[in-house]
């Protein structure tokens, strides 16, 4: 609503009291809420340390960060400057839950401190953040864990990875971009569909590269595929390309009947809503080593159909003979049994079984049009019935 001044004076009198009254009363509502965010603030008191020496990071630049949306950006709330002993107290934020996280660069590489959450009453917190110098040298680096979650279906294992690297030294590790140089991980030769899950990662002719940088502490590279399950004979193979200390294999559906090589069965597991078929190993699992999983053979469609139609052409076959000895009851002699078929006649009458399952397959295949199919089904079949009456031979 837009206020419009009275055109008397009478009327400015009028609208100048209502102006004041109103002042007022907004300052007594408002007073009391002004105390009350004054009083919902902390603090976090920030200490920047050369992780490498020992020594504080005096003038340093630190950017502090809300993470209060987890959908949304950070939100940037101050960038400073460390004092000489490489400390920072930010004040006078807002103590209702958010969360915030203080970031950094040095040498090129990024760092940032845990999610800080900053509840009513929190008061003050102390943080340190470690910086690193750097070297191109793994050997600090410790394959902790390889876990693997297998979701199988009738055809395509849909396989997720998630390698956990420990670097237990004092240093980061840092390939220098655009050697090519980091951690590499090979793919099982029948995976197709990847989908890495994390920045770092490239798709290279030695195999899954990982190039981003490695703090000292935890970090997990992460990335899925897919494997056709006819393709390596329902056996899933892992090789391990370093040393780990712990591998996990968890199979979903949990009522999948497997069998393992290198690791031990642990029952089903529920993991959050889900529950997994659990398999682990007991000892560590050497660099070059390998882990398998056999699940259950599944028909595929083209294998249903070409046992399926051979079924069919036996039964036409066993239906055929019926019919003649229907038709012609004057023929006191049952046909020949398989067994007592001449060696010769039941030479030609396998081979014919074998054209009919050839046949089914180039069908099933598309390299054969129908009524060819057809016509070539129908002249076999009809050399199968002729030998399966007695005395006449295949002419």
């Amino acid at each position: 609503m837009k206020y419009r001044p009275l055109s008397g004076p009478s009327g400015l009198f009028v609208y100048g009291t209502l102006l004041v009254a109103w002042a007022s009363l907004a300052a007594c509502v408002f007073c009391p809420v002004r105390i009350v965010q004054a009083q919902g603030t902390g603090s976090i008191g920030l200490t920047v340390v050369n992780g490498t020496t020992g020594q504080p990071m005096a003038g340093h630049e630190v950017v502090l960060l809300n993470h209060s949306a987890e959908e949304g950006p950070d939100q940037t709330l101050a960038r400073v400057v460390t004092d000489s002993e490489g400390r920072y107290e930010f004040t006078g934020l807002a103590a209702d839950g958010s969360h915030y996280v203080v970031a950094t660069r040095y040498l090129e590489m990024p760092y940032l401190t845990r999610h800080i959450p900053l509840e009513p009453g929190a008061g003050r917190i102390e943080e340190l953040l470690q910086v690193f110098e750097i070297t191109t040298d793994e050997t600090a680096l410790v394959h902790s864990a390889v876990h693997l979650v297998v979701d199988a279906g009738p055809e395509i294992l849909s396989v997720t990875e998630i390698i956990v690297v420990e670097n237990r030294g004092n240093l980061t590790f840092a390939p220098p971009p655009g050697v090519g140089m980091g951690l590499v991980y090979t793919l099982p030769a029948a995976a197709f569909g990847l989908q890495p899950m994390m920045d770092g990662l490239q798709h290279t002719d030695r195999g899954l590269l990982f190039s981003s940088p490695v703090s000292p502490g935890v970090a997990r590279i992460v990335y899925a595929y897919n494997v056709d399950r006819a393709s390596i004979d329902h056996r899933f193979t892992r090789r391990m390309d370093y040393d780990v200390e712990r591998v996990q294999v968890l199979v979903s559906p949990s009522t999948e009947t497997v069998t393992a090589t290198n690791l031990t069965n642990d029952g089903v597991q529920q993991i959050g809503e889900d529950e997994y078929l659990l398999l682990s190993n007991r000892v560590g699992v050497g660099r070059g080593m390998s882990v398998e999983v056999a699940f259950p053979s599944v028909l595929a469609w083209q294998d249903v159909m070409k046992w399926g139609m051979l079924g069919f052409v036996v039964l036409i076959v066993a239906a055929g003979l019926v019919v003649g000895i229907r038709v012609k009851p004057e023929q006191p002699d049952e046909p020949p049994a398989l067994d007592d078929l001449s060696p010769e006649d039941k030479r030609k009458y396998d081979a014919i079984v074998q054209a009919l399952a050839v046949l089914d397959d180039q069908f099933a295949a598309g390299g054969l049009g129908e009524d060819a199919y057809r016509t070539r089904r129908a002249g076999l079949k009809d050399r199968a019935l002729r030998l399966r009456q007695p005395g006449s031979g295949d002419e």
